[in-house]
């Protein structure tokens, strides 16, 4: 292969100097408060400038001396800290000790309360409940063929849409169909027509003994319902319930819509009374007593509602089952210590002592809800209760089995575990609680205590204020010298930091006021001064240097190349596998410039490689150098083109039109005289001292020989050049090349400068 050497002697770049790199700055000495960029370098500088400005009592180090009088400050609050924590930590431990005790307290009366239900229900159904029980049943059963009127049905029915249904939407905030309700056995329909429909007023449904129907269930209801009207009243329950043993409820004290229905088949099965009669059956004592967790009871009108059931009678003879509805009343009056809604005997305004179901919701009413309800629904919204949910607590005043708990006492409390810790309670409050299971056979309940972190840790906010007060002159004191100590310092680092960030925002050069200080900040302001010149100048001085640097290398390598050596990189080489380069000379110019003068020959050599590079710029593309009146150019080099051999031939069309023109103009008779091949082409910088981008391969060679084919002056290409191009273009064979032992027929383009 035939160097490329062998044409023009290619232009060649000094490799630059390194750019000056701005790193650490010495420190400037600061007794010269104007001074040159020579001055700086040579130490010189006005006569008399060379000590130190005095600082007298206002150096920094007198200050910071100053400055260190304030840790008194610092003293008085480490001693009221401690003293705070100190206190905190005693009231912590007496409040959670108190809350161990209130809870434990309460838990146990919990326990006593439903075991004195338990006992209750059990004693009864081996007294009074065992013939109450027999009558009941034998009465139901008589009535499996009782008639009623189609006004008692119908008054029964309007009793379901006008009062039970609306009443229970109400309270449960769901939509109910009446028809559900209604009921269709014989036995139910003539109980709830005599009874039920009457007990929308439950003060009168509980005293109606006798419904005047001469039946005797209505004899029954009359002979037993008063016993059991005063065991609702002392016990303080919900109601009183009998079941047979085909599940049955044969009889309530107050005929709600359970009366007459089985709880195994009808649309109350299911349920907390079906699972507790369910138990009792199977047990098959009568000393057995089973307990259900609180539900919401649909017959009570969506109310919560909690059963205790035994079987009744005796263990040969077992008639059905006794059942206790619970007081939610009388559950949440055992929780505030036997007070009214609302207070909590112990726990101070804010205490509260509550139990939490297996589910994570309440199993009594919240405390807030009585003393603010309004805040209350915004506090649970807040916490995440839905708000439709929390409009309706505050609607019916129960948060039983509505609001969920997520506290984290909760939480400990349902996984068996007993403590106490600081936290949030289900309405988000800080509070300091205690918490720990219930303990009731059948009810998986946690029982927690709590009381607001501010009410417990009142004493010691009150001793925190007090210390506030006694130090109160001595900071006002001292808050007022640091103020003016402050602007000492604040002022001057002010400007200082203004300089700065207009530094950094490319404002070099920028200048601050030193002031009058005698102190280390004046001399600071005297060295950011002397700096920020110092940059500015260093920097004119890079960016003209570097813009030097771009001008030349644009001129010597492409841009992707030239990016790359500006980057650092000496080594920089590539391989083209489709390239089509391009040899121009325009002949003729050394004889025409011999009459003229040196300036005047180098505008016209000037004019011609303008010409030469708007040519290519015209045709798109990419120029490798330029050497007089020679030019080398490729295309598909940078960038890949699939029309790069057309581009090279309409340059050298182009070139030979500009050389036209400029024989036209200076009455010169210049020719031109190119050579085009494509194919594979290396590319990359050469040399170290002397740094060139040049192009070299076979490709290259013969596209610069294939000039010299024919002694006369044109624009000849390779057949590889002729082969890629389509109609538009003629040519003429002129000779041949070898190239790798074969020979390459060449081709003179017509035009370019023909005659």
């Amino acid at each position: 292969m035939t160097a490329v050497d062998s044409g023009p002697v290619p232009q060649t770049l000094d490799q630059p100097s390194p750019e000056p790199v701005l790193g650490p700055v010495p420190e400037p000495v600061p007794t010269y408060p104007t001074r040159t960029l020579e001055d700086r370098a040579t130490g010189g500088g006005a006569a008399g400038t060379t000590s130190r400005r005095p600082r007298g009592l206002g150096s920094i180090q007198t200050k910071l001396l100053l400055m260190l009088l304030l840790a008194s400050i610092v003293s008085t609050a480490v001693v009221g800290f401690f003293g705070y924590r100190s206190g905190t930590e005693a009231l912590e431990e007496a409040t959670y000790a108190r809350l161990q005790e209130v809870g434990n307290d309460r838990r146990n009366e919990v326990q006593d309360f439903i075991d004195r239900e338990k006992s209750a229900v059990l004693l009864d159904s081996r007294g009074a409940a065992v013939e109450a029980s027999k009558a009941f049943n034998a009465a139901f059963d008589d009535l499996d063929t009782a008639r009623t009127t189609a006004g008692q049905r119908d008054a029964l029915a309007a009793f379901y849409a006008d009062t039970f249904v609306p009443e229970l939407e109400r309270t449960r905030g769901q939509e109910y169909e009446a028809a559900a309700f209604v009921p269709s056995t014989a036995a139910r329909t003539y109980l709830q027509a005599n009874y039920t429909r009457f007990s929308g007023d439950q003060e009168k449904s509980i005293r109606r003994d006798d419904a005047g129907d001469g039946s005797a269930w209505t004899r029954a209801n009359k002979t037993y319902n008063p016993y059991f009207r005063s065991v609702v009243t002392e016990l303080g329950l919900d109601d009183v319930v009998m079941l047979d043993n085909d599940a049955n409820v044969v009889y309530t004290t107050h005929k709600r819509a359970d009366l007459g229905s089985n709880v195994a088949r009808d649309e109350y099965r299911g349920g907390g009374l079906q699972q507790v009669y369910d138990a009792a059956i199977e047990s098959n004592s009568s000393g057995f007593v089973s307990v259900g967790d609180f539900e919401h009871y649909l017959p009570s009108y969506g109310a919560p509602t909690m059963f205790i059931a035994s079987p009744i009678g005796t263990a040969d003879d077992l008639t059905g089952v006794l059942v206790y509805e619970l007081s939610i009343e009388k559950l949440n009056t055992v929780l505030t210590g036997n007070k009214e809604p609302g207070v909590y005997e112990g726990l101070g305004r804010t205490g509260e002592a509550y139990l939490v179901g297996e589910d994570g919701t309440l199993r009594t009413d919240s405390r807030e809800l009585f003393e603010n309800p309004e805040a209350f629904a915004s506090k649970a919204v807040a916490t995440g209760t839905r708000p439709d949910v929390a409009d309706r607590i505050v609607e019916t005043r129960q948060t039983m089995l509505a609001l969920e708990d997520r506290s984290a006492p909760a939480r400990e409390g349902s996984l068996g575990r007993s403590g106490t810790m600081r936290g949030l309670d289900y309405l988000g409050h800080d509070v300091l609680a205690a918490y720990q299971p219930a303990k009731i056979e059948g009810l998986d309940w946690t029982m927690v205590t709590k009381i607001s972190a501010r009410e417990a840790l009142q004493p010691v906010s009150e001793f925190a204020r007090n210390l506030l007060f006694a130090t109160a002159a001595v900071i006002l004191f001292i808050c007022a010298a640091s103020v003016l100590m402050a602007r000492v310092f604040t002022v001057p680092l002010n400007r200082l930091l203004d300089g700065v960030r207009a530094v950094a925002g490319g404002r070099l050069g920028a200048q601050v006021d030193a002031g009058r200080r005698h102190d280390e900040f004046g001399d600071l302001g005297v060295a950011f001064n002397d700096m920020s010149s110092s940059l500015r100048t260093k920097q004119e001085l890079i960016e003209a240097q570097r813009a030097e640097n771009d001008r030349i290398l644009a001129g010597l390598m492409p841009p992707p190349v030239a990016q790359r050596y500006r980057g650092g990189e000496t080594d920089i080489s590539a391989e083209h596998d489709d390239v089509s380069v391009v040899y121009t000379d325009v002949e003729g110019f050394d004889q025409f410039t011999g009459r003229h003068s040196a300036s005047e020959s180098l505008k016209l050599l000037n004019a011609l490689s303008r010409g030469f590079d708007d040519a290519a710029r015209a045709a798109g593309i990419e120029k490798v150098r330029s050497v007089g009146t020679g030019y080398v150019a490729s295309s598909g080099l940078v960038v890949q083109r699939v029309d790069h051999a057309r581009r090279v031939v309409d340059f050298a069309l182009g070139v030979a039109d500009m050389v036209q023109r400029f024989n036209s103009q200076h009455g010169s008779r210049l020719v031109v005289r190119a050579g085009i091949n494509s194919g594979a082409v290396r590319s990359g910088l050469v040399g170290r001292s002397d740094v060139v981008y040049n192009l070299w391969g076979d490709a290259v060679d013969l596209a610069y020989r294939v000039r010299t084919v024919a002694g006369a002056p044109g624009i000849y290409v390779t057949d590889e050049v002729k082969q890629r191009l389509t109609g538009g273009y003629e040519f003429t064979r002129t000779g041949t090349v070898t190239e790798n032992d074969s020979t390459v027929p060449v081709w003179r383009l017509r035009g370019g400068g023909d005659s």
